[in-house]
């Protein structure tokens, strides 16, 4: 995608602090999609309470007719599938009630393949790992959870990438894109995700873990990449009577520089 490639972009203090420009991704006739940052809601959920709220800050703009939006030729904002907010990656919006409902109708045909990468780090051999767990909403509002009685079934395939000492890039493919169902089937597998902390113990790796010598000083120290390391790469379609295009989102940028750090000076110190 060259320099000039198109974005949705927001001024400081609508999405947080900071102003944010949202790469666009894909702009077929039927539907768009963005690269999303992590810590952004994309739909209404007590779990979402006081996180900014993306599909809201687009519905407001499209409203106010944002050049950026209307050159994509909307006639609403239609999400077809809910992305976590502490996930970053491919987010897609339907143009019409024509391509929600036919979107929707793949989504539940399991005709839309999502790719996660994520980091994590765990205690063995294998490279390709399955998990088929139903998962269900805990009854303490805030989880979910493994539930054979009223789990919704979910699959999840795990691959192997390559390592990075005592961590590891994994890609996890799904057909079914559950609520935090990557993170509880990685969980289950004994993928234990840099910076998770709701399903297990993934802790945030620092610059002083792994580079020999480092000295931080007085200043407290901050995590290479302080957020959740799993990112929805590219959404495919699978249907037969419609050419659509591919959503692919590159890493961010935090997430890329932690990768770079962990190959340069080889994960960990023993």
């Amino acid at each position: 995608m060259p320099d000039t490639a198109p974005f949705i972009s927001f001024p400081e203090r609508y999405l947080g602090e900071r102003s944010v420009k949202f790469p666009l991704l894909v702009d077929h006739p039927g539907y768009f999609a963005i690269n999303k940052t992590a810590g952004l809601a994309c739909f209404r959920h007590e779990w979402n309470a006081g996180k900014p709220d993306l599909s809201m800050a687009l519905r407001r703009e499209l409203l106010n007719e944002k050049p950026q939006l209307k050159a994509l030729g909307l006639e609403g904002l239609f999400r077809v599938f809910k992305l976590d907010a502490e996930l970053s990656g491919v987010l897609l919006y339907a143009k019409t009630e024509e391509w929600e409902e036919k979107l929707r109708n793949a989504f539940g045909s399991r005709q839309i393949v999502f790719r996660y990468h994520f980091l994590a780090s765990t205690e063995f051999e294998e490279r390709v790992l399955i998990c088929d767990l139903p998962i269900a909403a805990h009854s303490n509002g805030k989880q979910m959870l493994v539930s054979h009685k009223t789990g919704k079934k979910c699959e999840t395939r795990f691959q192997y990438l390559r390592s990075f000492g005592r961590y590891q890039l994994w890609e996890a493919k799904t057909r079914d894109m559950r609520v935090h169902q990557v993170r509880i089937h990685a969980a289950e597998r004994g993928l234990n995700i840099v910076g998770e902390a709701e399903y297990a113990k993934g802790d945030r790796i620092f610059l002083s873990m792994i580079k020999k010598g480092f000295r931080r000083g007085n200043s407290p120290e901050n995590p290479i990449y302080d957020a959740l390391c799993v990112h929805l790469v590219s959404v495919e379609f699978e249907i037969l009577d419609e050419p659509c295009p591919r959503a692919q989102a590159p890493l961010p940028k935090g997430f890329k520089t932690l990768l770079k750090r962990l190959d340069q000076f080889k994960g960990p110190r023993g």
